[in-house]
């Protein structure tokens, strides 16, 4: 099945020129997991979420955060459960396949290597030309058959392989799917969470410094009012992809929400990682976006803030330090980077 990540961005465009609009009159905030609801409706992906989208229009029924909720989880949440169930059922065919076959081919070589200590026993007789004919004969007739089921298992086995190496490929697919937002191609919430208290622990074995770094794009409320929607996404690709090159080994860059984007930076302290986010608001500030049509949109800043972990605390009052400090920036100019080494001279 194609890829949604391949759809052209002309038709791309077009889908969502037709779904905002749908969205706007029926009240229906444009958060993801709707506009996902929407952009099936539109293009006619799932029949069956464009009849049951039909219906609710036609009884003028309002579209709360519930029913919006419900309708996600339904044809998208259950899709995804069902392909992670149907590819467990799969992996667990395919296993069992193997044990078959190599269980099979077990037997087999018992009963060769019973053959062989069976003729290796009346060797040491004296045996008659004729005796020892029939047993050459029967030697003969069990290696070949050995050998024709050893093949037909290792024919067997290289097929499971292949399915196996196609199943890896879907779970992999599936793993980058739920872990990448799917606008910026970065990580998303999700798999900033999971490595957040992956790297807390981590750091807490070694005692090593784990920093996090807050970045939110300037006025970028003000900016989507003024250029649309469609500018404002061609500015989050292009900021998380500046961002993106900047973030090395094992740091990590995930679009936290909105226009907000979260890096941590495992084994480095605070000093370093307020460098690096001063090295990036410098380039973010110095890139010169432009839109689908080419022209040149005015200057993209971003603001930051820094903290690190301390010893014994929970990754909540990283993050909350964090965003204390991405607030004092902007509170005091914005496009600035703020430690939290600064914070007390504020407070």
């Amino acid at each position: 099945m194609p890829s949604q990540f391949d759809t052209p961005l002309s038709e791309a465009v077009q889908v969502l020129k037709q779904v905002l609009p749908l969205m706007t009159e029926h009240q229906v905030p444009t958060i993801p997991p709707n506009y996902a609801v929407w952009y099936d409706y539109v293009t006619r992906n799932n029949a069956d979420l464009q009849q049951e989208l039909d219906s609710i229009l036609e009884e003028s029924k309002p579209f709360s955060a519930e029913l919006c909720a419900s309708i996600y989880q339904r044809y998208f949440m259950d899709e995804l459960n069902e392909r992670v169930s149907g590819l467990q059922e799969s992996v667990r065919v395919a296993v069992s396949s193997v044990l078959s076959e190599l269980g099979g081919l077990g037997n087999d070589m018992e009963h060769f290597s019973d053959v062989l200590d069976e003729c290796g026993t009346k060797l040491q007789d004296d045996l008659s030309p004729e005796a020892l004919q029939g047993l050459v004969l029967r030697l003969a007739e069990e290696t070949k058959v050995a050998h024709s089921r050893s093949q037909e298992v290792e024919g067997s086995l290289h097929t499971m392989a292949s399915e196996l190496a196609e199943l890896r490929s879907q779970v992999n697919q599936l793993s980058r799917d739920s872990l990448t937002d799917a606008l910026t191609q970065v990580s998303n919430r999700r798999a900033f969470d999971e490595s957040l208290a992956r790297m807390a622990t981590e750091a807490k074995a070694d005692n090593s410094p784990l920093c996090l770094i807050l970045a939110d794009i300037d006025h970028f409320k003000a900016f989507n009012d003024t250029h649309g929607h469609l500018v404002g996404d061609i500015v989050l690709r292009e900021v998380a992809q500046e961002m993106k090159q900047c973030v090395k080994g094992r740091d990590m860059l995930a679009r936290y929400g909105g226009e907000e984007f979260a890096i941590l930076l495992p084994a480095t302290p605070l000093v370093g990682a307020k460098m690096l986010a001063e090295s990036i608001r410098t380039i973010v500030e110095s890139e010169r976006i432009s839109d689908d049509a080419g022209n040149r949109l005015e200057p993209v800043t971003v603001s930051m803030g820094v903290a690190q972990l301390r010893a014994g605390e929970p990754t909540d009052a990283l993050i909350e330090r964090a965003d204390s400090c991405l607030y004092q920036s902007k509170e005091t100019g914005r496009n600035r980077v703020t430690g939290e080494d600064a914070l007390s001279k504020v407070h």
